[in-house]
C-alpha cells in the first residue's frame, strides 16, 4: 500500500525504555475529535462503520509509528470487529448512512502529525465500504489481528494498546 511508505515519516525515535502508553493517557484526546476530522475532511461522506474502522486504524499506525495513542478511549472487540464506544453511541443513529453532520468537526485543534496520519487513512482507506474494513479488521490473511486475538462472543473484551500496537509494527515490517 502506497501510505506505508508515507507514513513511515510519521515515526517517532523510540528508546528501550519508552512503554507504550495504554488508555489511562490524559494527554491523548476522544477519539471522537479523529472521527469528527474524518467526517469532516471526507465531505461527510463516510458511515457510522467507515469512521469507527478507519479511526481504529489510524490508532494502530499512531501505535506503531509515533509509540503513543492516537486517542484515549478503549477499544473493544465486539461482533463486527474493533469498536470504540463514544463513537459508536455518537453515530449509530446514522445506521449505514453517510453521517451528515458532527457537532464541531475542527474544534479537536489536531497536531499537524495526527492531521497529516488521519489524511493518509483517509485517502488510502476512505474508498472501501465498511463491511470491507470490518473484515480487514478480524482477518488480514496473514496473522492474527488484535480484534481476533481478544475477541469472545457476546463479551466486547478491550482490545489492549500493547496487542494494537505489536500488530501495526509487524504490519509495516
Amino acid at each position: 500500500m502506497a501510505i506505508i511508505g508515507g507514513i513511515r515519516s510519521l515515526a517517532a525515535p523510540r528508546s528501550a525504555s519508552q512503554p507504550t502508553q495504554d488508555y489511562a493517557n490524559p494527554d491523548a484526546r476522544p477519539a471522537l475529535d479523529m472521527a469528527n476530522f474524518l467526517i469532516d475532511l471526507s465531505g461527510y461522506t463516510k458511515t457510522p462503520m467507515q469512521v469507527q474502522k478507519m479511526t481504529y486504524i489510524a490508532h494502530g499506525y499512531s501505535l506503531a509509528l509515533r509509540n503513543k495513542p492516537l486517542f484515549r478511549d478503549q477499544v473493544e472487540a465486539w461482533d463486527h470487529g474493533p469498536v470504540i464506544p463514544s463513537i459508536y453511541d455518537a453515530f449509530k443513529g446514522w445506521g449505514f448512512n453517510p453521517i451528515p453532520e458532527v457537532s464541531d468537526p475542527l474544534s479537536a485543534q489536531l497536531t499537524a502529525d495526527e492531521r497529516t496520519l488521519l489524511e493518509m487513512i483517509l485517502a488510502e482507506y476512505g474508498k472501501y465500504c465498511g463491511y470491507y474494513l470490518s473484515q480487514l479488521t478480524h482477518d488480514d490473511g496473514k496473522r492474527t489481528t488484535p480484534w481476533a486475538e481478544c475477541y469472545a462472543k457476546g463479551k466486547n473484551s478491550i482490545i489492549p494498546n500493547t496487542i494494537t500496537k505489536t500488530y501495526y509494527e509487524e504490519y509495516l515490517k
